[in-house]
């Protein structure tokens, strides 16, 4: 019992240390391009050490974030899809990936998911392939292929957001699930989750002497990068799902008129980030919507102006009974739940060129 004290005090003191290096590297993390995200998560799950570490200390698991999959473009490769097709050999990426596709056709997605997308119990490769009746080399071929959409997914799904200062990239698709919504990822090492990592554990078997001084060292180094990917994963997941279930409205009908009004800083605050770090997730990202429009992150945060105005405008186009602006104001409250100045009434109605004496009366004007 005393053993087991200590090594839980040593979990957290470790655990305690690493959450101070992780928020001073964050910023550095979250401006890495999509492709050095991935290409640095493939290093790191291909080394030796962190296979061992992952299928036979079992000290790494993967856990899936809620509401989250991988999108169902991901069994989708067409070529008027591929961004500058004539700069790779189009047909034989196809036709090596329709190879692909076949063999995870015949092996059924349930155990696709379960041992390829989702490897949640550690299994080595030699396992993998006994349980899917496969060859060492067809598994090896799969798993690269999963690696390459996680690099390549820029390739796969070009974005078309165009920008003269930004480089969009889409990184994930919102779909219906039934009467909810969930958060298609197109890389798959963003649709598996984050590292979960059994600190205590790893105590207990360094004080066993399962591992060297510099075992142990590299350990510690290792973990405290699965920590900083974890970090920009819960980062960009986090206002995913923030802005999903913030702008609920606009996903079922399409209508832009139906964005609500939030700033950055008001979901950072929600999700408990700092409002620079949801700034620097944002930048340069977008997402699909469930009719297959391409919307950068940025545009899920109107300004509240721009909202009001988007909702005077609709207001006014459907009801020409609105003879003054206290009646306009009057009416943003009851039916949007808007509450403002009739002194703004009247100048957002300026600005959308909608006079005053237009409305039948002179109401209008003594308010301005």
């Amino acid at each position: 019992m005393a053993n087991l004290g200590v090594n839980q005090t040593q979990s957290l003191q470790m655990q305690q240390g690493l959450r101070q290096v992780i928020k001073m590297q964050q910023a550095t993390l979250l401006q890495m391009s999509e492709n050095e995200f991935h290409q640095l998560i493939i290093e790191i799950e291909r080394s030796p050490f962190f296979l061992r570490l992952y299928q036979q200390e079992k000290l790494i698991h993967y856990q899936r974030f809620p509401k989250t999959s991988i999108s169902s473009t991901f069994y989708q490769l067409k070529e008027d899809t591929v961004a500058d097709p004539g700069s790779l050999n189009v047909e034989s990426l196809l036709l090596k990936k329709e190879n692909l596709v076949q063999q995870i056709q015949k092996l059924g997605m349930e155990k696709f998911k379960r041992y390829f997308l989702f490897p949640d119990s550690g299994m080595t490769i030699s396992e993998i392939a006994r349980a899917c009746d496969l060859d060492v080399s067809q598994v090896q071929e799969i798993n690269s292929l999963i690696d390459e959409f996680s690099v390549q997914s820029e390739f796969y799904h070009p974005s078309k957001v165009s920008s003269d200062v930004i480089q969009y990239y889409r990184v994930a698709s919102v779909e219906r699930a039934g009467e909810d919504f969930v958060v298609g990822y197109f890389s798959p090492f963003s649709a598996r989750g984050r590292y979960q990592i059994n600190y205590e554990r790893f105590e207990e078997l360094n004080k066993r002497g399962a591992f060297g001084e510099d075992e142990a060292r590299e350990t510690r180094q290792l973990f405290k990068k699965l920590e900083l990917i974890n970090s920009r994963k819960d980062t960009l997941n986090q206002i995913l799902r923030g802005i999903v279930d913030k702008q609920t409205l606009y996903f079922q009908t399409g209508d832009s008129r139906s964005l609500l009004p939030v700033s950055q800083k008001e979901l950072a605050q929600k999700i408990g980030l700092a409002p620079s770090s949801v700034s620097r997730a944002i930048r340069g990202k977008s997402i699909n919507t469930p009719w297959g429009e391409e919307v950068a992150l940025k545009h899920f945060f109107p300004h509240p102006k721009r909202f009001r105005k988007e909702l005077l405008g609709q207001l006014l186009e459907g009801d020409d009974e609105l003879s003054s602006d206290e009646m306009i104001r009057t009416r943003l409250r009851e039916k949007f739940g808007v509450a403002i100045s009739r002194r703004s009434v009247a100048n957002l109605r300026e600005e959308l060129k909608i006079p005053a004496t237009g409305r039948g009366t002179s109401g209008g004007g003594k308010n301005r």
